[in-house]
């Protein structure tokens, strides 16, 4: 069995330069003891820095970096406690699965009786005890992964950071591989930062997620926390499929902040500590808060927006069916539940579509 502990991170001020471009700016984060955290967002935006940065292999510009409320500004790599599966892997193609994973406890001069345990254990536990003899090149990519995470894991992190796991894995098998990723994170109770830029994975595993834009964090939360209440639209965007119907926010002359559009009329915003500053912002909304209607309905729950639109496309999706609707020369994206054999609403029909207020979250640009 192994001894693995978990520990707290905590980034304070941390900013990071290569040359002249700035990598990141004044990072300011914490990462709880045996938590499962999500760094998401495009490529370049900054995300393997941090990671290289709370592994050692970078210096940080200024600010501080404590792991278990402890300064390791002067530690190296080696004395952290980090465990890094790095995107491409980094295996080696003429070691074995069995020489692949021993191979950090030889580093450490571990005595041979306790490595054969260590790492007869880490095998067995990530699925692999029968390819400890195989060789990268007889493996599949999820089994690659795999082999990758025991390398880090046996020696005893304190902390797993994974820099896009699941890019090496067809997309079939990365739900699977992602659960088992989760399963063994949950067992070990490790604390682990995965970085992405795919907003199903992070959303399917993480406890909490970062949102991180050229080197700035924009939003902290729960998965759930940041697909329901976005701080702005570039978040909105990164954590799904969002609508976004741009407009404006005003008071109006009884003083009641406004959000005006063409396409949703004047909306009164009365929920202050929600609502976005005056000037230009967008009516955010998921799919699956969509309504479609008949255009000549006359039923319209007051509850609800109505926006006037046409169909340009629908999509069969297996349990959903996702229509693009024109609105204003806007397109929504609606997801409703497929039944069986009823049949999409054609092309160029047009609808009415409805957005119940309480699913709507109006954000700054």
């Amino acid at each position: 069995m192994l001894a693995l502990r978990h520990s707290s991170i905590e980034a304070r001020g941390v900013s990071l330069s290569y040359g002249q471009k700035r990598i990141l700016s004044s990072i300011d984060l914490r990462i709880e003891s045996g938590e499962f955290f999500c760094l998401l967002g495009p490529s370049g935006a900054g995300k393997t820095s941090f990671l290289r940065v709370v592994a050692g292999l970078e210096m940080p510009d200024s600010g501080e970096l404590l792991i278990d409320g402890e300064s390791v500004a002067l530690k190296p790599p080696q004395k952290r406690g980090v465990g890094m599966v790095f995107q491409g892997l980094g295996l080696w193609p003429h070691m074995t699965v069995l020489d692949t994973v021993r191979y950090g406890l030889v580093r450490q001069s571990v005595p041979e009786p306790q490595i054969r345990k260590k790492v007869e254990f880490m095998l067995e536990i990530v699925g692999l005890a029968d390819c400890a003899e195989k060789y990268p090149g007889e493996l599949s990519g999820g089994q690659q992964q795999k082999v990758a995470l025991a390398r880090a894991l046996v020696v005893e992190p304190r902390i797993l950071l994974l820099d896009q796991p699941m890019s090496a894995v067809d997309r079939p098998f990365r739900t699977h591989l992602l659960g088992d990723i989760q399963n063994l994170q949950r067992k070990l109770g490790i604390t682990t930062i995965m970085v992405t830029h795919d907003p199903e994975e992070a959303l399917s595993v993480a406890d909490r997620i970062a949102v991180i834009r050229e080197g700035r964090i924009q939003q902290v939360g729960s998965p759930a926390a940041l697909y329901d209440y976005p701080f702005d639209a570039f978040v909105a965007g990164s954590v799904g499929t969002a609508n976004l119907i741009p407009g404006r926010v005003d008071e109006d002359e009884n003083g009641v902040r406004c959000f005006q559009s063409q396409a949703t009329g004047a909306i009164p915003l009365y929920d202050r500590l929600r609502a976005p500053e005056e000037g230009d912002a967008c009516a955010c909304f998921r799919p699956t808060s969509v309504r479609l209607a008949p255009y000549d309905s006359s039923i319209k729950d007051s509850d609800f927006v109505w926006m006037d639109g046409r169909i340009s496309r629908s999509e069969f999706r297996g349990g959903y069916l996702r229509y693009s609707v024109s609105v204003d020369g806007e397109t929504v994206v609606c997801d409703l539940p497929h039944r069986k054999a009823t049949l999409p609403i054609p092309a160029g029909s047009e609808v009415l579509l409805g957005v119940e207020l309480s699913q709507i979250r109006f954000v700054n640009v």
